[in-house]
């Protein structure tokens, strides 16, 4: 799946518009969380601006869904920690995260942390295909 410009062009506007930053300021490769310093509400913000402008639906959650379906009865996570299978399958779901930050001891509580703006761009080129109708 190749990034659509327009699709890019509307997602950092509604990054920027929601965070208050700066377009010029936001790559698609700024994490949400860690570069651009969006909180939780920030990023609830950013998936109704997002459903608003594209149209669509996305449900909350689905990242992880899709990783313990694959994890075929092994354990996702033990004591909160995700387990090195699990971290494997959230690389391939994330590909665009840089990979040391998909690191062993991460959390499952951290995973959001992870989500880039690139992250919200293949999210919606998914829903926008029919690929999909779920979301992180």
């Amino acid at each position: 799946m190749s990034d659509d410009p327009q699709v890019v062009e509307r997602v950092i506007r509604e990054v920027a518009e929601s965070l208050g930053v700066d377009p010029a300021g936001v790559s698609p490769d700024a994490g949400l969380v860690l570069d651009l310093g969006a909180d939780s509400l920030d990023l609830l913000d950013l998936v109704f601006r997002l459903e608003e402008a594209f149209g669509i639906q996305i449900e909350r959650g689905q990242i992880e869904a899709r990783i313990r379906e694959a994890m075929g009865g092994d354990a996702y996570e033990i004591d909160g920690v995700l387990t090195p299978k699990a971290l494997e399958l959230l690389r391939q779901e994330l590909p665009e995260v840089r990979p040391d930050r998909i690191r062993d001891g991460l959390r499952s509580s951290e995973v959001v942390t992870l989500f880039t703006v690139r992250t919200l761009v293949r999210l919606v080129e998914r829903h926008r295909e029919g690929k999909e109708g779920q979301s992180p």
